[in-house]
């Protein structure tokens, strides 16, 4: 587990140094759920159950408008087989880099956006875990509501995600909401 923590402080630590400019950019703390389809285990369709996932998005623009976005999220129950018994544990930890683009119309404060990128999953811990590690395409869209209160906004995403190559892909659907907040803005 400590391997995993260093992992990601180093992988927050090269996002911050490669990532731009720091005034346009920004932080989202978010909480959600992943609601997957089916894998195939040893010719078998598994079904999963729906999962927590929560974490960070970090965002930095090249232009006004169009640019990078990293999230690293977590969840305590990621993906478990639905029916399996309930011994043990699934945890999972998922990375995605993606483009972000803000549509330029604006409905009072809000800014809706459309993203697409890569990146992979992990599923760890005792229990079954039919996902194990998976290159991953997601793409998707949502909306920002910037400095609601302050400089704390609020955003909420929509995103499909494909994880796995050309066979035995997982589709899932994640829905997430939460906090944003500008960084040298």
């Amino acid at each position: 587990m400590l391997r995993l923590s260093w992992t990601g402080v180093s992988v927050l630590a090269a996002v911050m140094l490669l990532a731009g400019p720091a005034s346009a950019a920004d932080l989202s703390l978010f909480v959600g759920g992943v609601m997957p389809g089916t894998v195939e285990v040893e010719d078998v369709e598994t079904s999963l159950d729906n999962s927590p996932v929560y974490g960070f998005r970090f965002r930095s623009d090249f232009v006004p408008s169009f640019g990078m976005e990293h999230t690293l999220a977590f969840s305590s129950d990621y993906l478990f087989p639905s029916g399996a018994s309930a011994g043990g544990d699934t945890r999972g930890v998922a990375f995605n880099s993606n483009l972000i683009l803000d549509i330029p119309v604006r409905v009072r404060r809000a800014v809706p956006f459309l993203t697409a990128g890569v990146g992979f999953l992990r599923q760890y811990g005792d229990a079954p875990r039919p996902v194990g590690t998976r290159f991953a395409v997601n793409y998707g869209g949502g909306v920002k509501l910037p400095r609601l209160v302050g400089p704390v906004g609020l955003r909420f995403d929509l995103r499909g995600i494909r994880a796995g190559a050309v066979t035995n892909t997982l589709d899932m659907l994640e829905l997430s909401a939460g906090l944003t907040i500008p960084l040298g803005r």
